[in-house]
């Protein structure tokens, strides 16, 4: 698939006392791990926005984009599109849409798909639903979305798969200050995706769910 993944991890870490949530351990391994494995299959090129710790962030890309995490290569494994701190011209931990904005650059598909570090329970089919979703609707962006309560639901904005060509939107809604990536996407051309998994889109935003969730 004519598609890149990149893991957005460079945030501050507020809500987990500045801790790198990324590499905070989950079920043995760190939680950003589990969000490359199961982009890695999926994709055709990998990347990692990260603002700390870029040389453990190396390590756990190129074990997911050489192939060693998946030795039979069946889907061939991704090509490595690098670990990246946010563009130095943008201001610091700017939120992800600094990391959208770092990673659109760097990627040389069309199309780009997000994930947070924290969202280690993702299904396997995300992508391909997401990609088929925007083909049908004739979206320049695709966002998940899932149920909330008894009539509500829940849209997964910073798991959306963009198309390149919103990259001037974006630039235009962050140089005006908007950081909220729902609002960005509600410029532009974008469908809904339903996802009956809510548990596979849990994040874990405190030290206590990330204890806990297992």
């Amino acid at each position: 698939m004519a598609c890149a993944g990149w893991l957005l991890a460079g945030g501050e870490g507020r809500r987990v006392g500045g801790q790198d949530k990324g590499l905070l351990p989950w079920r043995g391994r760190p939680m950003g791990d589990h969000v490359l494995a199961a982009m890695a299959p999926q994709v055709g090129g990998l990347g990692i926005v990260a603002n700390r710790h870029a040389d453990r962030y190396r390590a756990l890309l190129t074990h997911h984009a050489s192939g060693t995490a998946h030795p039979v290569a069946e889907p061939p494994a991704p090509t490595s599109l690098g670990v990246h701190a946010d563009d130095p011209g943008l201001p610091p931990f700017s939120g992800p849409l600094a990391g959208m904005l770092t990673a659109m650059t760097a990627t040389p598909q069309e199309w780009i798909w997000f994930l947070p570090c924290d969202m280690p329970r993702l299904p396997g089919d995300v992508l391909a639903t997401l990609w088929r979703a925007a083909h049908r609707d004739g979206a320049d962006v695709a966002v998940p979305c899932t149920p909330d309560g008894l009539d509500g639901s829940r849209h997964h904005w910073v798991c959306a798969l963009m198309h390149k060509r919103v990259l001037p939107t974006l630039q235009t809604a962050f140089i005006s200050g908007e950081r909220k990536v729902g609002h960005l996407i509600a410029r532009c051309k974008w469908t809904s995706v339903s996802f009956a998994d809510a548990a596979g889109f849990a994040n874990f935003n405190t030290l206590e769910t990330e204890h806990g969730g297992d």
